[in-house]
């Protein structure tokens, strides 16, 4: 008996410990893991903020900004894509463009490509969602949200129409005219109905706000701009909420 127990032991303390389970700093993290966050493998607290970097990473907590800060709430590598969206989509948290096709993360991810295969060509699905009752468009990636951004949608008399739609088609600038509005040069024109775009609004700042449309969906130069860049036609457009009775949300 003492032999046999002799030579367990031998065997257990020549075991080698594989490098993927080593934890030199014991954070709860493994040194590979430390490399995929990007934390000091010889610190237990990257962001010196009194957890420990395994903790942080298990409550989905931020290990870089300290203050309380959540995992979602940093862009460590400032690609567009925040740090719990990069690791749902398996890029890398440090890399602006992990395939190193020439494409960003987040350049790949909005137009539904996955970012970690040069080679990929299956595409995940997307969809908007506007919400009439809060004001915002929604875009979702696999499922994910990617992006909230402010619009203004129909007023109470001219509601932006609820249901389920499709990108049509795309106008890089069209002008709009009606009985009481002269808009030329608006850019960024997605059509999600027959006479219904999401687009670019100059002639006001109430995104998000207030109503302020015959029907269209406006939105800021910047964030049409986004959206259209990474836009395909046939794409999911789903209207849903109800229009703010007196223009403004929550009146």
């Amino acid at each position: 008996m003492t032999k046999y127990f002799f030579i367990f032991a031998i065997l257990l303390i020549a075991s080698p410990v594989l490098a993927s389970e080593i934890d030199t700093d014991k954070d709860g993290l493994t040194d590979e893991e430390e490399k995929y966050y990007y934390t000091d493998p010889m610190n237990p607290d990257t962001d010196g903020d009194g957890y420990w970097d395994g903790v942080e990473i298990d409550f989905d907590y931020s290990p870089h900004l300290g203050d309380g800060k959540k995992f979602h709430e940093n862009d460590f590598d400032g690609d567009g894509l925040n740090d719990w969206i990069e690791r749902w989509f398996k890029s890398d948290i440090g890399k602006e463009d992990t395939d190193g096709d020439g494409y960003t993360d987040f350049d790949e991810v909005m137009s539904g490509y996955g970012p970690v295969n040069v080679a990929a060509t299956s595409t995940f699905d997307r969809e908007i969602i506007v919400d009439r009752t809060l004001q915002r468009l929604y875009y979702f990636v696999d499922n994910i949200k990617i992006l909230n951004l402010p619009v203004s949608t129909g007023n109470p008399e001219t509601e932006t129409p609820d249901g389920e739609f499709i990108i049509e088609r795309m106008i890089d600038m069209k002008s709009y005219v009606g009985e009481d509005y002269d808009l030329p040069n608006v850019w960024w024109n997605m059509q999600f109905k027959p006479m219904y775009y999401i687009h670019a609004a100059y002639w006001h700042n109430d995104f998000g706000r207030r109503t302020h449309s015959h029907g269209c969906v406006n939105m800021k130069y910047e964030d049409a701009e986004i959206i259209y860049k990474h836009m395909d036609i046939g794409v999911p457009v789903s209207v849903t909420g109800t229009t703010p009775s007196k223009y403004w949300v929550e009146s």
